[in-house]
C-alpha cells in the first residue's frame, strides 16, 4: 500500500505556477495576465530622501558666527585700548628720561627743568590751558594736576630763579627735578587730549612754552 502510494505521488504532475495558466505547459514562461499587469504598474521605484542644502543655516551656525563677529570686534577694541594705553604711557617715559638726564651743572638749569614740565603740560593739557601760566599759578596748575604739593625747595628755584639772574643751588635744583619726575608720573591726562607730541630737549624756545 504504501509502494502505491508513493508511485502515485511520484506520477502526480507539479501544481501550476500562480501566475502559470491551468492549460499552460510547464516548460512555458508564464503569461502575464491583465490583473498581473495592473498590478505591476502600480509599483514604484524607491526614491532616496532629498539631500539637505547648506542654506539656510542652522540656529547653531548663526550662533557661532555671531560668536565669532563679536570676538573680533573685542580684539579690534582692545588691540586700540592697548594702543593708546601704550601711547600715553610713552610721553610720560620719555618725559622722565628727559629729565633724568639732565645737567644740573649747565647753566639755567632751571630753565630746562621748566621747560620739560610746560611740553608735557602742552601735550597734556593743551597748550591753550597750561602755555600761559607762570608763577603760583603755574605751581598751584602743577600741585592740582598732579596730587602732590611743591616742596618749598623746588617752589624758591621756580620762583626765584626762573624769572631772574640768580642761579638756584644744586639742592634746590635736585629737588625741582625731582618733583618734576614725580609729576611726569602722576599727573592726570584730561580726556580731550589730542595726539601725542614729542617731547624734545633743549631750552631753545623757553619763552614759547
Amino acid at each position: 500500500m504504501t509502494l502505491l502510494s508513493a508511485s502515485a505521488k511520484q506520477a502526480a504532475p507539479p501544481p501550476p505556477a500562480l501566475n502559470q495558466l491551468p492549460d499552460q505547459p510547464a516548460n512555458q514562461p508564464p503569461v502575464m495576465t491583465p490583473e498581473m499587469q495592473q498590478l505591476l504598474g502600480q509599483l514604484k521605484d524607491i526614491h532616496e530622501p532629498t539631500p539637505i542644502g547648506w542654506w539656510p543655516l542652522a540656529p547653531g551656525w548663526w550662533i557661532l558666527a555671531g560668536a565669532l563677529i563679536a570676538l573680533l570686534f573685542g580684539a579690534i577694541w582692545l588691540f586700540s585700548y592697548l594702543r593708546r594705553k601704550r601711547q600715553e604711557k610713552q610721553y610720560r617715559v620719555e618725559g622722565e628720561r628727559l629729565l633724568k638726564k639732565l645737567d644740573l651743572n649747565q647753566p639755567r638749569a632751571v630753565e630746562s627743568i621748566n621747560l620739560l614740565l610746560k611740553r608735557v603740560a602742552v601735550v597734556t593739557f593743551g597748550r591753550a590751558l597750561s602755555g600761559p601760566l607762570t608763577g603760583q599759578h603755574w605751581i598751584e596748575f602743577l600741585e592740582s594736576t598732579a596730587g602732590v604739593p611743591m616742596p618749598e625747595t623746588a617752589r624758591r628755584a621756580l620762583l626765584e630763579s626762573l624769572y631772574s639772574a640768580k642761579d638756584a643751588s644744586n639742592d634746590d635744583l635736585e629737588d625741582l627735578r625731582g618733583y618734576a619726575i614725580e609729576w611726569v608720573r602722576k599727573h592726570q591726562r584730561a580726556e580731550s587730549t589730542p595726539g601725542i607730541a614729542p617731547i624734545q630737549q633743549g631750552t631753545a624756545g623757553a619763552s614759547n612754552v
